[in-house]
């Protein structure tokens, strides 16, 4: 891949989207990804099999971890070519997970999810930084849609304390997050912070430690 900036988010939805498509079709897998520490964490949260729907899948390291313990996942992405590798992938590794590519502002996107109320988690990582703000609004409003009392939303992503740090990856572009708006919209949206905490040392890759918000809200 030619490491060209990333357009900027005023740029069409093709150009973004050839963009990603570029950086995934050079960086496809060939053997079972690692999952995130945020994964982990999050799968350790969970009692039992869950419904999960991972927003923004990229390369499907944590949707196909989930699968190999044991939940229904489908991961969602805005890359054609992202999700062709994730499905390629989980095919080679025998893991049973779906992948659907779709912008997160489709309004035909909640008919294409299924769920199980009550026992869905919605999860996201490093996601919500690389969307707008207006598609910010529009994932939280279809998180409020898909989910019921009680379902989870788990999110990580870089905060505003983040933007002047090292950045392995980058051409990739970030909106550096406030914590306490976001929480506040998915508050308005009818979710509850259970868990929320900041700080370096959540996702360090190489030398870009990135200084993160996570958190885990429940639908009440």
């Amino acid at each position: 891949m030619t490491d060209r900036p990333t357009p900027p988010l005023d740029a069409s939805d093709a150009e973004r989207e050839a963009y990603w498509n570029e950086f995934y079709a050079s960086t496809r897998a060939r053997r079972r990804p690692l999952p995130s520490q945020f994964a982990t964490f999050v799968a350790g949260e969970l009692e039992g099999p869950a419904r999960i729907v991972e927003f923004g899948c990229g390369a499907g390291r944590d949707s196909i971890f989930f699968a190999s313990h044991g939940h229904d996942v489908t991961g969602v992405d805005g890359s054609k070519a992202a999700v062709e590798s994730c499905a390629d992938l989980a095919a080679a590794l025998g893991e049973q997970a779906e992948f659907v590519a779709s912008s997160i502002d489709d309004p035909e996107l909640a008919s294409r999810l299924r769920v199980e109320p009550g026992n869905t988690l919605l999860y996201a990582r490093f996601f919500v930084h690389a969307i707008t703000d207006e598609e910010e609004t529009a994932f939280l409003r279809l998180a409020a849609s898909l989910t019921s009392p009680g379902d989870r939303l788990a999110v990580e992503y870089r905060t505003v304390r983040d933007a002047s740090g090292a950045k392995v990856t980058g051409t990739h572009f970030r909106r550096f997050v406030e914590p306490t708006a976001f929480n506040a919209n998915a508050v308005l949206q009818g979710f509850e912070v259970a868990y929320a905490v900041e700080g370096f040392g959540f996702a360090k890759y190489r030398q870009d430690d990135a200084y993160v918000a996570r958190a885990v809200l429940v639908k009440r």
